[in-house]
């Protein structure tokens, strides 16, 4: 929900999703939000823009491709890579993600994904590298509803850990319109305090 895909593995090309993340923080009264766009390019290849806001202001620009490596339906596992790019539309610091992705189907109602890869912080400048490392377990309660839990890990090279724990449920609606809704604790954007956050991302497939 938090740290998603760009697309599911095993795109098809010309898929099509819309959707918006918001965290709400209740202490500080502050929303960040952020509407994307997702596009499968090809079969197994899609890409995502997305403009993150904080309240009223427009903050970065973020650019994402995803690839799907492989699909084993036997196995219950798949494997791809996405990469970001966010870019600070005041500042010009450019950042970026590299992930290696691993979702593998443990049972009837349970599955997993699992990210691990590094985040390099202002490239055209000093270059701070961290690593990342998320996971989220699911469960199927129905056909339309599913509970999970999503905790993302970011340390820096010079060892800060930094966390947010994310439980959550997902209800489809409908065909095309997805409800996601959260409650996490965070400490990615404030190290030395847990921040309460009220989380929400609707999608729309086409």
């Amino acid at each position: 929900m938090v740290y998603d895909l760009v697309r599911p593995l095993g795109v098809r090309q010309g898929e099509l999703e819309i959707n918006a993340l918001g965290d709400y923080n209740p202490y500080t009264g502050d929303i960040d939000w952020a509407p994307e766009v997702e596009y499968g390019l090809a079969d197994d290849l899609a890409i995502e823009f997305e403009l993150p806001f904080q309240n009223t202001s427009h903050e970065r620009y973020k650019f994402a491709v995803q690839h799907t490596l492989d699909i084993d339906e036997a196995r219950g596992v798949a494997q791809g890579w996405q990469a970001f790019v966010d870019v600070n539309k005041h500042t010009r610091a450019l950042s970026a993600d590299v992930t290696y992705i691993r979702g593998i189907k443990w049972a009837e109602a349970w599955s997993s994904l699992s990210m691990l890869g590094m985040r390099a912080h202002h490239i055209n400048r000093s270059a701070q590298p961290s690593y990342l490392l998320n996971n989220t377990v699911f469960y199927d309660v129905s056909s339309r509803l599913t509970l999970g839990l999503e905790l993302n890990h970011e340390v820096s090279h010079g060892g800060t850990w930094r966390y947010r724990l994310t439980p959550q449920l997902h209800y489809d609606a409908s065909e095309y319109y997805t409800l996601q809704m959260g409650a996490a604790w965070s400490t990615l954007d404030h190290p030395d305090k847990t921040q309460r956050l009220w989380s929400f991302r609707l999608i729309r497939v086409f």
